[in-house]
């Protein structure tokens, strides 16, 4: 059983966030997400400020995933707020395992002097993890777990996780759209990568909440990588085998994007009159998917605030911030990490979509990996807002 939570926003955070809004001014907002893996790149920026000696790397797992993108975003602001470098890279597909630890070695060969991974595989990083060890810098692990293969001397080598309760956000996003089928009807479940603790989680909390519903059948699950194209395809093939389908529970909201796609190509009906579609992150592809009816719910895990805690955690540690300072429970079974820190999550449905649309209009705006020339009141407020949920649980 994992800790609940970490509550990390010290008045210095609170602080420093106080001096943004003073500071901050309005943007526009309204462009769309190119969704196309194929156009995807990997590079490394930089953000900086001219008094910075402290540097942190934060490897993503792409460029083109809103959900990927909202954490470097989070952790840029955070690095700006703290006058700290955050160096960002990615790799270019959510597969690439080698490339991933690749990335990480490179930050270290730079000098970050922290470094924060969202896992592409949770069993397949941990030279990741040992480079960051024997170079002597702190490792935060952000939206996917690790697996444990130090035993008892875990604290050592992670001593951070940052992420959502992947399960109880799934189970909560399926019991939506059940609920809003009557409780009846036939589940198709699209998964991420298998290997990924998150994909595992999230598709574990869908047959949960399957399991409590005698009028739903789980008729299919499969793997479409957390790929749109992928998801396109299969989810295709699904229709052909299984001709009464009423929900797509997806692990990601690529997949559910793509699943509205195959419906829509074989002339299913999507939406509150036809198959509802579920997926996760609150990408701004799915986000207008809903506000256009078609899609029928996204679970927004709040991944912004997971760059930016990230950063401060990683912050705290590379000072030597004592972990008693910290707010967390201790006595739990199965622990892996030291600190565990988890972020909320929020559905989103046609009835709130107004609220978190803005937010991934303004986050495509960006550019990973290159400054944050200017955030909005909006984005400033939707951060406050993540905060008052975070405090709340």
């Amino acid at each position: 059983m994992k800790k609940r939570m970490t509550k990390i926003l010290s008045i210095a955070v609170v602080g420093a966030m106080a001096l943004s809004l003073a500071a901050c001014g309005s943007t526009s907002s309204g462009s769309t997400e190119d969704s196309s893996a194929a156009d995807e790149t990997s590079s490394t920026a930089e953000t900086t400020t001219a008094d910075s000696d402290i540097s942190i790397g934060i490897v993503v797992k792409t460029a083109t995933n809103a959900h990927f993108q909202d954490i470097a975003y989070g952790a840029v602001l955070a690095g700006q707020e703290l006058g700290v470098e955050v160096r960002v890279d990615n790799t270019t597909t959510e597969s690439d395992v080698d490339g991933q630890v690749t990335k990480c070695e490179n930050m270290i060969s730079a000098g970050v002097d922290a470094l924060i991974l969202t896992a592409n595989d949770s069993d397949g990083v941990s030279g990741a993890v040992e480079a960051a060890h024997d170079a002597g810098i702190p490792f935060v692990t952000v939206d996917t777990e690790i697996t444990n293969v130090w035993g008892d001397e875990i604290d050592d080598y992670m001593p951070s996780y940052i992420g959502v309760d992947h399960e109880e956000m799934a189970y909560e996003l399926a019991k939506t759209v059940i609920d809003a089928a009557g409780g009846e009807g036939n589940v198709i479940i699209l998964r991420g990568v298998d290997a990924a603790s998150s994909s595992i989680e999230r598709t574990a909390g869908f047959e949960r909440a399957i399991a409590e519903y005698d009028g739903i059948t789980l008729v299919d699950s499969q793997s479409a990588s957390y790929d749109q194209d992928t998801a396109t395809t299969t989810m295709s093939d699904l229709i052909q085998a299984h001709s009464d389908i009423d929900i797509v529970l997806c692990c990601n909201d690529l997949m559910a994007v793509g699943a509205v796609t195959a419906l829509e190509e074989n002339g299913i009906e999507v939406g509150e009159d036809g198959v509802l579609v579920a997926g996760i992150d609150g990408n701004l592809l799915a986000l207008q998917s809903i506000d256009e009816g078609k899609l029928y719910a996204s679970a927004y895990d709040w991944s912004i605030l997971q760059g930016y805690y990230a950063v401060y955690q990683a912050y705290d540690l590379i000072n030597g911030t004592d972990s008693s300072e910290w707010e967390y429970q201790a006595n739990f079974e199965d622990d892996v990490y030291s600190l565990y820190t988890f972020t909320p999550d929020t559905i989103i449905t046609s009835e709130n979509i107004d609220e978190y649309l803005p937010h991934g209009e303004e986050l495509a705006e960006w550019t990973m990996g290159t400054e944050v020339e200017s955030v909005s009141d909006y984005m400033w407020e939707f951060i406050d807002k993540g905060n008052e949920l975070f405090d709340a649980l």
